[in-house]
């Protein structure tokens, strides 16, 4: 009886699918809890699941934008705690590697042999290593590397850590399965992104509608298996779209034309106006993408996703001529973070074809992958991204110690002057501060306070709710907080709206010392004073 050699290669394959999954996420590195957006989507999560005293918190009663995201946050924190979150991340990357890796598998005139496998992995992985990427904030001050795996106006699967929009990776994982003649599968996958993260509505359906017109293209009397594919795809974005109409929907049409427009020109401009983003770098994102499209030209791929690239750019230029706002929030261009990180794949995938399969290639292949995950461990252990203001610290720990279950903490907030700077880059490893002077990007100082101290806050502008009135709310918080701080704060007036607002505590920067009779230094350090209202 002659032996499945196909067979017999199952098990050392699947442990060398593993095993390069595991050395790509070591490679990509992710964040400290908590950065950046993790601000923002895990308060609501970490709110349930009993940190501190968020559940008092203002933002925390706002209508939640990501339901099933936070239930697994706070099912993730009560049960395993914050570790949870890092192990979650983790299986994420490795699920991400091995979708593209699936991907590549079933590309036209590729080869499948392990000095392929081998010589792909590390090819992909460079693309997405952290310490190339920190090698080139140390040469250049940019981080030109995050250009290969992110789309153009800061939209990206991945990100730095564990967050809604990093279930996109299911993005990844769909087209993957339309490769393998999954068509149905392929439609599921798309869209369960959105049950995520709303934000994906648009592109997995713009990846759906593709995956749908290559099927009636390319197989006769293939009816029947697209009505399957829109069964499966709706079947998780009907629930999804009846809770964001009916969550978020218009409380009436001028409340929500303005918060539309605040969202998008005064939260998150970078993401949202097309002026501010689009640059030298976003044109040669959207070539390299045009590119990987050109190489698959002989798969089933092809069409699907020059269909949804195509939709995508007819959306932005319907944008670019409208200035709709709410349009803008759908971000019609976000399909480039699912287009620029593939054609990354299929670019190294084409490339390491031509290379002889013999055992050197895998030494030397396994020998950059060894490095690259080795690199990225020495990354997280000496610190060299992912950093945030070291001079809040002091702040953070004595907060941490003292705040009590009826604490409200007022930080100094204001709306930033964003610079005229264009394009989008990534900060993650960049020293603070942050963003450089000129740049188009938002500060976001004491962003951390919430989650690192468990306590509330009045209001801060990196977090935000999306709900018309709550918007409207936010930025009115927003501006109570400029008037204050850059105010007169002897006036009798200050003192009644500090207590009819709930508001506790007052922090200051050092440099801006507050003395009213009124308010009591319990906190000094050498960035910021803390106040006790008597």
């Amino acid at each position: 009886m002659i032996s499945d050699p196909t067979t017999q290669d199952r098990p050392p394959r699947f442990l060398e699918a593993i095993l390069l999954a595991v050395a790509f996420a070591l490679a990509y590195t992710q964040s400290p809890l908590y950065f950046s957006n993790q601000n923002q989507y895990f308060l609501h999560g970490l709110a349930q699941g009993g940190l501190g005293h968020l559940n008092r918190d203002w933002l925390a009663q706002t209508r939640d934008p990501t339901p099933i995201f936070t239930a697994l946050v706070s099912a993730g924190y009560r049960k395993l705690g914050e570790i949870s979150f890092q192990v979650a991340y983790f299986l994420l990357l490795m699920w991400y590697f091995l979708s593209v890796r699936w991907l590549v598998g079933k590309l036209p005139k590729v080869p499948d042999t392990r000095p392929f496998r081998v010589a792909f992995a590390a090819g992909f992985i460079a693309t997405h290593a952290a310490i190339l990427r920190v090698a080139s904030v140390q040469l250049t001050g940019v981080d030109y590397p995050w250009n290969l795996q992110a789309g153009v106006a800061g939209q990206y699967l991945l990100g730095a850590g564990l967050q809604p929009s990093a279930f996109g990776a299911l993005l990844m994982t769909a087209v993957a399965a339309f490769a393998s003649r999954r068509p149905t599968l392929a439609a599921f996958l798309a869209a369960s992104s959105c049950a995520f993260h709303s934000t994906y509505l648009l592109p997995a359906g713009l990846l759906v509608l593709g995956f749908m017109v290559e099927t009636l293209r390319a197989t006769p009397h293939s009816g029947p298996t697209a009505f399957r594919m829109l069964l499966a795809a709706s079947a998780i974005v009907a629930p999804v779209c009846v809770y964001i109409l009916f969550t978020f929907g218009p409380t009436n049409p001028d409340i929500f034309e303005q918060s539309q427009h605040i969202l998008a020109e005064t939260r998150i401009p970078h993401h949202c106006e097309i002026d501010r983003w689009f640059d030298v770098v976003a044109g040669m994102q959207l070539t390299w993408a045009a590119i990987g499209l050109v190489l698959l030209r002989r798969s089933p791929l092809f069409v699907a996703l020059a269909v949804a690239a195509g939709v995508g750019v007819a959306l932005t230029l319907i944008q670019y001529a409208t200035d709709n706002p709410t349009l803008a929030l759908m971000f019609p261009w976000r399909i480039s973070a699912l287009l620029v990180p593939m054609a990354s794949a299929v670019i190294v995938a084409k490339t390491v074809a031509l290379l002889p399969p013999s055992r050197w290639v895998v030494w030397v292949a396994g020998a950059v992958v060894l490095a690259l995950a080795g690199a990225g461990v020495w990354v997280i252990v000496e610190r060299l991204g992912y950093r945030s203001g070291d001079d809040e610290q002091q702040l953070y720990e004595y907060v941490r110690a003292h705040a009590g279950p009826g604490d409200v903490y007022l930080l100094p907030v204001r709306v930033p002057a964003v610079g005229n700077g264009r394009g989008s880059i990534s900060t993650s490893f960049t020293p603070p501060p942050r963003p450089k002077p000129g740049s188009n990007l938002i500060p976001v100082d004491l962003q951390r306070f919430r989650l690192h101290t468990g306590t509330p806050i009045y209001v801060d502008f990196k977090s935000v709710p999306y709900a018309d009135v709550e918007v409207m709310a936010w930025l009115q918080r927003v501006r109570q907080c400029e008037e204050w701080y850059g105010g007169n704060w002897s006036r009798s007036v200050v003192e009644f709206d500090l207590k009819r607002e709930g508001i506790t505590h007052v922090i200051a920067p050092a440099s801006q010392p507050i003395a009213v009779s009124y308010l009591e230094e319990v906190h000094s350090d050498p960035a910021y004073i803390v106040y006790r209202l008597k």
